[in-house]
């Protein structure tokens, strides 16, 4: 078991935070709240797990079986939103809103940068998008700054 945080390329001081209370049966919208947290806490750690599928899914270590859930019906591929948007938040359980693959950043030539864009199963071409100037993680539809992250091993 990996223990991971996503952390902003941008905003490097800022981490995709996931609440999940109240979130203890699979709903059709999802619940709870995912916005930017300042410093790695236990809402900002995830459980990597990895799908039979080749993907991975982000399991929150403070509440049972919820996990990171991305709903880009309303964006489009390609579509780069001014404020991006979408839904971002916790579901109990994975189905395809909830994996994601990730999409590694090519390097400048000689260095390993380790910046990833997440980008979602259920809607392909849309990606996780982190504003930390206005304490958001929605959904874009293009990888561009707002989009890259860092998965950081946290622990084990």
């Amino acid at each position: 078991m990996v223990l991971v945080a996503l952390q902003s390329v941008k905003s490097p001081s800022s981490y995709v935070r996931l609440d999940g209370n109240g979130v203890t049966v699979p709903t059709n919208g999802g619940g709870g709240a995912v916005n930017v947290g300042t410093f790695v806490g236990t809402f900002e750690t995830f459980t990597l797990v990895n799908n039979d599928d080749g993907t991975v899914s982000f399991k929150s270590v403070v509440f049972i079986d919820v996990f990171l859930r991305l709903d880009g019906a309303k964006v489009s591929q390609g579509q780069n939103l001014a404020s991006g948007g979408g839904v971002v938040n916790a579901q109990s359980g994975a189905g395809p809103y909830e994996k994601f693959k990730i999409n590694q950043k090519a390097n400048d030539p000689g260095t390993y940068q380790g910046i990833v864009g997440i980008e979602s199963f259920g809607f392909p071409g849309r990606f996780l998008r982190l504003d930390a100037a206005a304490g958001v993680v929605n959904v874009q539809g293009v990888f561009e700054t707002l989009e890259e992250f860092k998965i950081l091993v946290v622990g084990q």
